[in-house]
């Protein structure tokens, strides 16, 4: 058999193991990202504001302190991965377990931010906060409609 049919060979078997851990494993993410699509656990400010008409929405600020220091939604946490993630949520540990049965929603800098995502799987992993959002947008949308002080 030549190097190149190998070769071949190698990669089909490749792509096909590729293909079937993507089909069966849980958290697969989607294959290609679509315009205004959101994902399962983010959010648009606009929903955020109509939950809060209704009951209290619990901010997290997923960006750097300087940023957060410099404004931020009334009344959001600061709780970030660039720092360290535990140090800030000791002082706010017995705030935030008094608040778990409401919705929590976490922004960062950008749409792109991965960080905002880091802390939401944080919050539901190790906290076990069960209803944990992502805002779509990041502190864009956000200082767009004013809320970001």
């Amino acid at each position: 058999m030549t190097t190149i049919k190998q070769l071949a060979i190698i990669a089909l078997l490749s792509l096909g193991v590729t293909l079937l851990i993507y089909k069966w494993h849980p958290k697969s993410p989607a294959l290609y990202l679509v315009a205004g699509h959101l994902r399962s656990d983010e959010v648009i400010l606009s929903k955020v504001l109509e939950w809060e008409k209704s009951k209290r929405v619990v901010w997290i600020d997923a960006r750097k302190g300087t940023d957060y220091r410099q404004g931020h939604v009334k009344g959001a946490f600061l709780l970030n991965e660039q720092e360290d993630f535990f140090a800030l949520l000791e002082p706010i540990w017995s705030e935030i377990q008094n608040l778990s049965d409401l919705p929590f929603v976490v922004y960062c800098g950008s749409e792109a931010c991965a960080s905002s995502r880091k802390v939401a799987n944080r919050l539901r992993d190790s906290i076990g906060i069960a209803e944990v959002y992502i805002l779509s947008g990041g502190d864009e949308v956000l200082r767009n409609a004013g809320l970001i002080n």
